[in-house]
């Protein structure tokens, strides 16, 4: 007489465990969860996993939906010893009248690890809507950080505001496929703007970009606004004070003695150009930009190069029309006839510069 399964008396198939296969995975499954719910946040579509709302950034909201029902069975079934899950095919089935998927039917392939035997079981996963704790600071107005943005000196003008816009564009098309709100306020405040951030990683990110890009100085301070519920840990509100500098690309600067025009800024520093130097670029220190003296509109005066000979170069005053003639050493090398600049006394000397663009006011 053949082998047979002692639950059910069957012959000729194969045993796992003393059991035929089929009752073998009608006992193993008996718990299986054939319907579950799922967490699931209807802002940004992130999933409970554990305590920690998860998302990959690159999928749609439609795969997040699938893979938080993915996550939420593996973590809800009780597998035997031995049975592990293999390939695990989701697919929404049905969605409500807001367009939002409702039930995900999700194939697991089941497979024991001795005997390699598989089988395929369905489970319907409930989509249980809720706000993800980001989003819901983000709806109720709470924030772990704000970014104060104001300039020296002065309140923001126009020029300020461009270049903040452009920081905001940036970060936005860094953080976009995060799928979270990241920002809960934008607002004018006191000649400047305030910006509350969800966390205060996405405000030192948006700040970073604000300094390179713009020069603005930063000073960061945390204050404690009480216990965590979950945690009973400290909670910190951190102030990122920026602000914008008062000096402008294209404006000029006397330092040590020499005129430099302001061509922008890498990693928080001013980046210079040295005309009479060949055109050369360099940054500045923080001791010399504070040393350095901001050259006004008024101390410039508008002029053409006329002529260019080994000893001088004869200008055309723009405003008072009148000709003079500079030793070389104080004309810019690569100046050509028609080229027009600005003449400044710099130490007792006359002395010619040609704009990139030309200073604010020029």
């Amino acid at each position: 007489m053949g082998r047979f399964c002692p639950k059910c008396g069957s012959e000729g198939h194969k045993f796992v465990h003393g059991l035929c296969e089929r009752c073998f995975w009608d006992d193993s499954l008996e718990d299986f969860p054939k319907e579950f719910k799922v967490p699931m946040c209807n802002s940004c579509f992130s999933y409970l996993q554990g305590k920690r709302w998860m998302r990959k950034r690159e999928d749609t909201p439609e795969e997040r939906v699938i893979e938080g029902a993915k996550v939420e069975l593996m973590r809800s079934a009780e597998l035997p010893e031995g049975v592990e899950f293999g390939e695990i095919e989701g697919e929404v089935t049905e969605r409500a009248k807001s367009g939002l998927p409702k039930t995900v039917l999700l194939t697991s392939t089941l497979i024991e690890e001795e005997s390699g035997i598989s089988t395929k079981v369905k489970s319907l996963g409930s989509m249980d809507y809720r706000l993800c704790q980001d989003c819901y600071n983000v709806a109720s107005g709470k924030y772990d950080a704000v970014v104060q943005i104001r300039a020296e000196g002065r309140r923001l003008d126009a020029e300020d505001g461009r270049a903040v816009e452009r920081v905001f564009e940036n970060f936005y098309r860094r953080t976009e496929g995060r799928g979270r709100p990241e920002v809960s306020e934008v607002k004018e405040h006191e000649g400047g703007i305030d910006v509350k951030f969800v966390t205060l990683n996405m405000a030192r990110m948006f700040v970073r970009e604000l300094a390179e890009t713009t020069g603005a100085s930063v000073v960061e301070s945390a204050k404690i606004m009480g216990a965590d519920k979950r945690t009973g840990s400290g909670h910190y509100r951190t102030t990122i004070a920026t602000k914008m500098p008062s000096l402008r690309v294209g404006e000029l600067i006397e330092v040590d003695g020499k005129v430099f025009q302001i061509s922008g800024h890498h990693r928080g520093r001013f980046v210079v150009k040295d005309f009479l130097g060949g055109g050369r670029k360099r940054t500045l220190s923080d001791s010399q930009l504070a040393t350095s003296r901001r050259i006004r509109m008024d101390e410039c005066r508008r002029v053409r190069l006329e002529a260019k000979t080994t000893r001088f170069g004869t200008f055309l005053d723009l405003e008072e029309k009148r000709f003079l003639d500079l030793p070389i050493e104080f004309v810019p090398k690569d100046m050509v006839e028609g080229d027009v600049g600005v003449l400044i006394c710099v130490n007792g000397n006359e002395v010619v510069y040609k704009l990139d663009g030309g200073p604010v006011g020029i």
